[in-house]
């Protein structure tokens, strides 16, 4: 029996196979998933909550653009890759993005759901 529904949902969230990034539409990041922290190799996932993306995703430029685009535009991506560096070594990560809206459709930020698929693209 599920006691609390908040916490059933974080659980969920935070067992994602790929990464998630949440983004409200000021910048802040509200929620990075434990797996989007071990794709890009982040010390720790809290490591940038609270922070403006553009900040917590400094050594990122694909990323930070990928986000930008999807807040100053609203139009979501569908299964697109973006090349990103980590320690001279290149990863293919593929990712969508979508709106996050209320119940009664205001906009609040933005998703970024992402994997590193670098060895399904050398094949």
């Amino acid at each position: 029996m599920i006691k609390n529904i908040q916490e059933y949902y974080q659980c969920i969230l935070d067992n994602l196979t790929g990464g998630l990034i949440s983004v409200d539409l000021k910048g802040k990041v509200v929620y990075l998933n434990p797996m989007a922290g071990k794709i890009l190799r982040m010390e720790s996932e809290t490591c940038c909550k609270d922070t403006h993306y553009e900040k917590a995703f400094e050594f990122f430029p694909a990323l930070k653009g990928v986000i930008k685009e999807t807040i100053d535009t609203a139009k979501c991506v569908r299964r697109a890759e973006i090349s990103i560096m980590h320690a001279n070594t290149p990863l293919i990560i593929g990712y969508s993005t979508m709106l996050v809206k209320n119940h009664e459709g205001l906009e609040l930020g933005v998703t970024v759901i992402f994997q590193d698929i670098s060895f399904v693209a050398k094949k």
